[in-house]
């Protein structure tokens, strides 16, 4: 199973995209069965990102709650789409989201939302973990019965499956956020994410909304930072072509370093975070200069201190020269 960091990196990612309208709009009038979004007015969707927590399951909450009206209904009727993300195999999935809209329908009782019927929640997961997930998706093979006489006291449901390392790349292009999206998270896991990269950021710069467009390029750069097999160079050099990209991806690096600063982690975990923090520093200044030499990098790698590894990071996009960071970073060592 991931550890806590890597969860957080996909779960940002999927929510980045997922907390806005015409992504959730997308994703229903292309993913969905037309049997279900014929049914559907897209003009009244509504999101959202508060969850629901119970207090028997305090851990757990979901991802993303869309809203529609229901087309034609004379009682204002309301149809559920329940979101939920999962970069791992979890075979407890199918219960936390029976949980989420147990949660949904007590919640619409007791703010007196409720008519005569239960509002029908559609739970859809998406995965885009890279071990194959095994488990079903109906809730009823959760159990094992002595004979088909016990079925009548099993919940019945399941969900739609959105295995997105399983799909054809083909399937990814209906629109533009959908094939960003889709292409991010299939190759987040796998070293063809270097020769996606230029592809992805070839369709952010293809965004009619400016402001649209440096969101998803953020987004992409904090996640493939954070976890993904992509040289800080080929990195660098592909946001570079975005008005303010290397500035962005330097910030984007410099939270990642902090974040993982105010975390207290096991020694190994210190250690590979220093060392991520090293290769940060020598890989940006090989992008600015060029050359960094043997000397200057030993130095680098000799320093422990995440705090000042921090601090030399933010330096590597202020200085003129090779020659002026390491007499910074002598300053350090003495």
């Amino acid at each position: 199973m991931e550890n806590e960091i890597i969860r957080r990196a996909h779960d940002k990612c999927f929510k980045g995209f997922f907390k806005r309208k015409n992504v959730v709009a997308d994703y229903i009038r292309y993913y969905i069965p037309y049997e279900i979004r014929r049914h559907v007015d897209l003009n009244s969707l509504h999101i959202s990102m508060t969850g629901f927590i119970s207090r028997e399951m305090k851990e757990y909450f979901s991802d993303v709650m869309a809203t529609l009206d229901i087309i034609g209904s004379a009682n204002s009727l309301r149809l559920y789409f329940l979101y939920e993300h999962k970069s791992y195999p979890d075979w407890f999935a199918r219960v936390q989201m029976l949980n989420y809209e147990i949660q949904k329908w007590i919640e619409l009782k007791t703010s007196d939302q409720l008519s005569s019927h239960l509002p029908v929640i559609i739970p859809v997961l998406i995965y885009n973990g890279k071990d194959k997930w095994k488990f079903s998706t109906h809730f009823e093979d959760y159990f094992e019965l002595p004979s088909e006489h016990f079925l009548d006291f099993v919940p019945k449901f399941r969900h739609i499956h959105h295995d997105i390392g399983r799909m054809d790349d083909a399937a990814f292009k209906t629109s533009i956020v959908m094939e960003i999206f889709h292409l991010l998270l299939k190759y987040i896991h796998y070293d063809e994410l270097e020769s996606k990269v230029d592809e992805i950021y070839s369709l952010i710069a293809k965004l009619p909304d400016g402001d649209e467009a440096r969101d998803y390029l953020e987004i992409s750069i904090r996640y493939i930072l954070s976890i993904g097999k992509v040289s800080q160079k080929r990195l660098v050099h592909s946001v570079k072509y975005f008005a303010g990209g290397e500035k962005m991806y330097g910030v984007a690096a410099q939270e990642i370093i902090s974040e993982a600063i105010a975390k207290e982690k096991p020694y190994w975990e210190q250690q590979g975070e220093i060392k991520k923090s090293q290769q940060y520093i020598i890989e940006n200044l090989t992008e600015r200069f060029d050359v960094v030499g043997q000397s200057l990098s030993e130095k680098i790698k000799s320093i422990q201190s995440l705090d000042i590894l921090n601090m030399l990071f933010k330096k590597t996009l202020r200085v003129n020269s090779v020659e002026e960071f390491d007499q910074l970073v002598n300053k350090v060592l003495n």
